[in-house]
């Protein structure tokens, strides 16, 4: 009896470590836009209105140019469960169902941070999200969580 309580304890003690190990490796990412567009910060409830297709302007912007990474990207899974409580699965039977109802289209779909940057520095109202690490002299730091 003794033995099934240590192991028991044994087990329940490496699932909390690994419970704490795995949020301690997510994803930190940045709300960015050029440096040299006129945006100084976003709020959290702005950045999932804009990635949730529920505005698409700012007020002295207009219609800002939404980027997104690929489907699979810890980044971009880290983003929209921080931002919108959504997880991958989640977020692409929302963008579903919003195609199919003709309610919106999902951001577009750059394929790495360097080519968030490129499409960044071609539009002064764009954003994107891109992994904290990535923050260069290129972009602005819009959101920080």
């Amino acid at each position: 009896m003794n033995n099934v309580k240590t192991s028991t304890r044994g087990l329940l003690a490496a699932l909390a470590l690994l419970g704490l190990h795995t949020g301690a490796t997510a994803a930190e990412w940045v709300l960015v836009a050029s440096a040299k567009s006129s945006m100084r910060s976003l709020d959290m409830a702005t950045a999932e209105s804009l990635y949730m297709g529920k505005t698409s302007d700012l007020p002295g912007i207009g219609a800002v140019a939404i980027h997104d990474l690929p489907e699979g990207n810890a980044v971009r899974d880290a983003f929209y469960q921080e931002t919108s409580n959504k997880n991958a699965s989640a977020m692409k039977a929302y963008w579903s169902r919003m195609i199919f109802t003709g309610k919106g289209q999902p951001p577009k779909v750059v394929d790495s941070s360097a080519a968030l940057k490129k499409a960044l520095a071609a539009n002064p109202a764009a954003i994107g999200y891109l992994e904290k690490s990535a923050v260069d002299a290129s972009v602005k730091v819009l959101l920080a969580p």
